[in-house]
């Protein structure tokens, strides 16, 4: 081994992400936890279906 310490993961994935990606978005999601995080993903899959049925309803 070279002695060199290994960056954290948070660290090297970070890099990899592009450029444009807002990277504040990630470390906040990351700040919860998993309940959490899938907690607010299916708030926005039943949004997003409400707003699916709502435009349906509305279509002549």
């Amino acid at each position: 081994m070279s002695g060199e310490q290994e960056e954290p993961w948070d660290v090297r994935i970070f890099r990899l992400i592009d450029p444009g990606i807002d990277e504040t978005i990630i470390v906040e999601n990351l700040r919860r936890t998993p309940t959490e995080r899938l907690r607010r993903m299916q708030a926005m899959l039943s949004f997003l279906e409400k707003v699916q049925r709502d435009r349906h309803r509305s279509t002549p």
